[in-house]
């Protein structure tokens, strides 16, 4: 996941995606669990994945969704971001995401963030 902006970078090019329409979905485990942000542009934020896509396409402007994982008892490392979550917060989070990317599709992207960005609770 660490170098996902080469496949980005090319299913981009090789579809001709204009940034404007193109949503990466990230998980995020400096964000609370259940908790989703929605931007427009910006920094990586410290995530590795959205570094390299940032890198790739030699741009921050475009959309991305983050999906809060929560933290583990303060563990941010492979393995906690590798670990299995349980079934029902799975479960949960699967739902959200999908409800979001509903309300993305349906509203476009700057009506969703004040939808999206509200806090999440479980």
């Amino acid at each position: 996941m660490n170098e996902s902006g080469i496949a980005v970078m090319e299913f981009v090019n090789y579809y001709k995606i204009d940034l404007k329409d193109l949503l990466i979905v990230v998980d995020d485990f400096n964000i609370p669990l259940f908790t989703f942000r929605l931007r427009l542009s910006g920094s990586d934020g410290g995530h590795n994945g959205l570094k390299s896509v940032i890198y790739h396409l030699n741009t921050d402007n475009f959309a991305r969704l983050r999906v809060g994982i929560g933290e583990d008892e303060g563990k941010k490392d492979k393995d906690f971001v590798l670990g299995k979550m349980n079934g029902e917060d799975h479960k949960l989070i699967i739902d959200r995401g999908v409800s979001n990317l509903y309300t993305i599709l349906e509203n476009g992207f700057e009506r969703s963030m004040s939808i999206i960005n509200k806090k999440e609770e479980k």
